[in-house]
């Protein structure tokens, strides 16, 4: 059995210190944290899911649309830094809504083949002749969630409308098929979803060190679980990616993280997954 400390293994903790330390050391090597190993872009802010365990069940969340300018002028940054992560064509959406998400993944490899394109979606709208136009245009990954109420009594079955698509692409690596459930509990997204937690009981995170966040209106968020755009570290329309990623007030939130400690919008939240990824 694999000893616990708070809501960690001795495992963890272990993984934290070897994130921890390397965080430090690189800062004062360098001045700055390491660059962003992904980003997030919400191109669009609805879903046509209602699963209720998600964010979007518990805050009303009004429909925002990324403007085209906004969208390149963050691809075009990202080949200015020679970036060649991950770019994940949606936050806490469903990508399968964007009109343009066609033209966003051309617009991208166009422009760098270095770009990891992604998206996840619940699949609802995905068709095998979509998979295999998304593909030919240059996405890289599509990750599929099908969520279902009877798990329990089927839980080996697939939704009708992705049986085609595993059929198809059942044994190909670029999609991954998960089975979901509706009863599930996600972390708390910040205190978007009501849960009770000790913050005493979570320290470090790593996602304010390895993801840039873009909220559909060119906002730098402090990370994912920032649902309702609580933090600002400025906009792309008028500052540089790096210049946000560096943000004095952003690097005021991860130097609590490394030393154990949540304040601001982390205080809030009680996610603490991916460890030891630097």
């Amino acid at each position: 059995m694999i000893q616990q400390v708070n809501n960690y293994s001795v495992r963890e903790v272990i993984e934290h210190q070897t994130d921890i330390e390397y965080l430090k050391v690189y800062y004062q090597e360098h001045g700055n944290f390491p660059v962003f190993k992904q980003v997030l872009i919400e191109t669009r802010t609805d879903c046509n899911n209602h699963c209720p365990f998600c964010p979007h069940a518990f805050n009303n969340k009004p429909l925002g649309i990324m403007d085209w300018e906004c969208y390149t002028t963050i691809i075009d940054q990202l080949c200015e830094i020679q970036y060649n992560g991950r770019v994940a064509l949606m936050l806490s959406n469903e990508p399968l809504l964007e009109t343009r998400l066609e033209r966003m993944i051309e617009y991208a490899k166009d422009k760098s083949q270095r770009f990891f394109l992604d998206i996840t979606t619940n699949g609802r709208l995905l068709t095998v002749s979509m998979v295999d136009k998304l593909f030919k245009l240059g996405l890289d990954n599509i990750n599929i969630n099908d969520y279902r109420g009877d798990r329990d009594i089927y839980p080996e079955k697939w939704s009708s409308y992705l049986e085609p698509i595993f059929g198809a692409y059942g044994n190909n690596p670029k999609v991954s098929f998960k089975r979901r459930r509706l009863d599930e509990k996600l972390p708390n997204y910040a205190g978007n979803i009501p849960q009770e937690f000790n913050p005493d009981d979570f320290g470090f995170c790593n996602y304010p060190f390895r993801k840039l966040t873009i909220a559909y209106n060119g906002n730098i968020l402090l990370c994912c679980d920032d649902f309702m755009y609580d933090t600002n570290f400025g906009n792309v329309m008028e500052d540089k990616l790096i210049d946000c990623w560096n943000h004095p007030d952003l690097n005021k939130a991860r130097f609590s993280l490394l030393e154990n400690s949540r304040i601001g919008l982390c205080k809030r939240c009680n996610d603490y997954q991916d460890y030891n990824v630097f």
